[in-house]
């Protein structure tokens, strides 16, 4: 059971708005911005370190617990959260809590977060 005390890191939530280039043949390109903030609870998972590409990856994992309003209600899995400087991927999101009271976003970090996010 989660508690709303428990919420007590700032994370914010980047969205995705689709650019369109009328001068190339209508190709629409993707750019991010920040949606907005949210408080959460965070809880970091087992990640795995596999070698893809030749290359060696580390995916950490974290479950993010959110309030189902405002910012946390608009998130969806083409988005990504930033939280302590590193994106993360969200894989998916669950309704928890009875009434729809909280979500469950798991999510992947793939990068730090650099200056161009």
């Amino acid at each position: 059971m989660i508690a709303v005390g428990m919420m007590d890191k700032k994370v914010s939530l980047w969205r995705a708005t689709p650019t369109a280039d009328t001068s190339y043949g209508g190709y629409t390109s993707e750019s991010f911005s920040e949606y907005g903030a949210m408080w959460a609870h965070v809880l970091w998972k087992t990640g795995k370190i596999s070698e893809e590409g030749e290359q060696m990856q580390n995916n950490q994992i974290c479950e993010f617990y959110v309030r189902n309003t405002g910012v946390g209600a608009a998130a969806t899995v083409l988005d990504y959260i930033v939280f302590d400087d590193c994106k993360f991927y969200i894989d998916y999101i669950n309704v928890i809590d009875g009434r729809k009271k909280y979500l469950k976003i798991q999510a992947t970090q793939v990068e730090p977060k650099d200056s161009q996010v």
